[in-house]
């Protein structure tokens, strides 16, 4: 009867301790972002996206091909995001690992002194009285010995899903440093482009200055032959020898810039010193992609940010639920196995085996307020992180449009710049020969240099943002990580 009563008031204990649990908050579920349109601009279609082409496919120049390897297996950057990547990943394992039992093993050895007037101490010399016991079975009164080995065991029986959830936010935050990681790839990528592609139109900038410089030169020369016979002044040759010394100095300049990029793809490489092999040209093999780029929901696919953000949501909600988790009753087993004895010469004996298992439930009484904080917090965190991903999204799809756009408009500009270049190319040589015949003024040869090195370095220019913008677009649309 007794045992029954034991029972039925353990069952209302624990009856009770749910029902404090009971009036918890309730999450909110996770919101969709909102559609994107189906097409970038009206031109676009949704074919085959650049997306999904590796840098070797989409950068034909093998030089950079080689260059893009060694800054991804040496720049440091990259190595820090590695190491990240396995913090990461060890905060999983430990998630993982607390749905698990714990298990110790242990060695315990205690003396204790009881008083004569102590439960134990009358206990225990009352026991040595005892006609039932042997003598290894007495006790030592002044010193009682206590020694133990064995293993301990402990479980939170994740009855709610609070440690399932910790798990599974760790879980999504590892996948979001992983896409982190394929982020900072995109961008070294990228950059390493954008730099050797620098150079190579720097490349073009010393060519044509140098090439202005020789035309220069020899225009300096005719003004000083026409001087020595009375066709020309002083100030005309003054305005030569000055111009041609502007022109030098735009030359050690541009050299000057050659170098200083030179160092930084160096640095990307962690390289102290080097050269860049590059080629004369700019080639993209994938240009010809750009007409056909996708439908603006591949971004969702193949961005490592948008992918970073939507880990980073999950994980959000995840902590939510497991916040409102621990509102509930926690159930937890414990069970201890080994041996034990106040004998030492009896501790190895099997008649020293002791077992004991334990099982509790506890619930939240006055943490009320601290855990309805953290819920609260973690709901917030929630709603931050959907806005960070629908800002992540709307900010990704304006940059593909911005870029498209440029490049439409750049294409134009292309076009008019080598027309300007050629004619100013014909200009030179009537100007040239104008002069010599006296029906133009050296004013008018001088002009017409100025606007052709204008042209040529504009020109080179349009050039290089047309490269840079191609550049980015092939980051703007996942950068290869499809």
């Amino acid at each position: 009867m007794k045992i029954n009563i034991h029972h039925q008031l353990l069952a209302a204990g624990a009856a009770s301790l749910l029902a404090i649990g009971c009036a918890v908050p309730k999450t909110t579920a996770i919101k969709q972002a909102a559609p994107l349109p189906e097409h970038y601009t009206t031109n676009t279609g949704d074919s085959l996206s650049v997306a999904r082409l590796q840098f070797r496919d989409f950068f034909s120049d093998k030089p950079l091909a080689t260059l893009i390897d060694q800054v991804l297996a040496s720049n440091i950057d990259g190595q820090i995001a590695a190491a990240q990547i396995k913090i990461a990943e060890a905060y999983l394992e430990a998630r993982r690992a607390a749905l698990l039992p714990s298990v110790t093993a242990g060695l315990r050895a205690s003396g204790t002194h009881y008083g004569k007037h102590t439960m134990e101490g009358v206990g225990n010399f009352d026991t040595n009285l005892s006609p039932n016991i042997d003598n290894s079975q007495r006790i030592p009164t002044v010193i009682t010995p206590d020694y133990w080995l064995g293993l301990s065991a402990s479980w939170e029986i994740d009855l709610w899903g609070k440690l399932g959830n910790l798990q599974h936010a760790a879980r999504e935050r590892f996948l979001a440093t992983r896409q982190g990681r394929d982020l900072l790839t995109a961008a070294l990528i990228t950059h390493t482009a954008t730099l050797y592609y620098e150079l190579i139109m720097l490349d073009k900038e010393v060519a044509i200055l140098i090439e202005n410089i020789a035309l220069q030169e020899r225009a300096l020369e005719i003004v000083k032959i026409h001087k020595e016979v009375g066709r020309a002044t002083e100030l005309a040759v003054q305005q030569f020898d000055a111009q041609l010394a502007n022109t030098r100095a735009a030359l050690y300049s541009v050299q000057q810039q050659t170098t200083a990029t030179e160092n930084q793809l160096l640095e990307l490489t962690g390289s102290y010193t080097g050269t860049i092999e590059r080629s004369a040209s700019i080639d993209i093999k994938a240009i010809h992609y750009l007409a056909a780029h996708g439908h603006p929901q591949q971004l969702l696919q193949y961005r490592p940010d948008i992918r970073a953000a939507y880990h980073e949501l999950q994980a959000s909600h995840a902590d939510a639920q497991a916040a409102r988790a621990a509102f509930f009753p926690s159930v937890t087993l414990a069970a201890t196995a080994g041996l034990q004895s106040f004998n030492a010469a009896k501790l190895l004996n099997p008649t020293s085996i002791a077992t004991q298992l334990l099982g509790g439930i506890t619930a939240p009484v006055f943490q009320k307020k601290q855990l309805k904080a953290s819920f609260n917090i973690a709901t917030a965190e929630q709603e931050i992180a959907f806005l960070n991903y629908q800002k992540t999204i709307n900010k990704a799809f304006q940059e593909v449009r911005t870029l498209l756009n440029y490049i439409d408009q750049n294409k134009k500009i292309l076009a008019e710049k080598n027309k300007e270049v050629e004619a100013l190319d014909k200009g030179i040589e009537v100007s040239n020969d104008l002069y010599v015949t006296a029906y133009a003024s050296y004013l008018e040869i001088i002009a017409a240099q100025k606007s052709k090195i204008t042209a040529d370095l504009d020109l080179i220019k349009a050039e290089r943002d047309q490269a840079h913008v191609l550049i980015q677009l092939y980051k703007a649309l996942g950068g290869g990580a499809g």
